[in-house]
């Protein structure tokens, strides 16, 4: 049985009147990339980096758009292979994206 999809925009509307970008989420929860996060996954990261090999390893394509499902520990794991963990190279900071692989991914030696 699959969870719920999370948007971006369902995401940021818990943070209210602030923007706290403490978005965790656990193993098998699903997100939908936003058309610019695909955009810099398909044009930017895609062949350069293992993040990239990662999320599209874990990406479904729907009606909707990319729907990612969450691997904390396979997260971690690139982020990691790149030398940037917990944060993904080139991905804006204000994305819901870049703030769910800060707060979700495994640190393979804490795992």
């Amino acid at each position: 049985m699959k969870t719920n999809i999370h948007t971006s925009e369902s995401l940021k509307s818990q943070d209210g009147e602030f923007e706290n970008f403490h978005y965790q989420l656990d193993d098998g929860e699903r997100y939908l990339l936003t058309d610019g996060e695909a955009d810099w996954l398909f044009n930017w990261v895609k062949g350069k980096y293992v993040i990239a090999d990662h999320l599209i390893e874990n990406i479904e394509e729907t009606d909707q758009g990319y729907v990612y499902t969450m691997d904390t520990l396979g997260l971690g794991e690139a982020l990691t292979e790149d030398q940037c963990f917990p944060k993904a190279v080139m991905l804006s900071d204000d994305t819901a994206l870049q703030a769910i692989m800060f707060y979700s991914a495994c640190e393979p030696i804490e795992c």
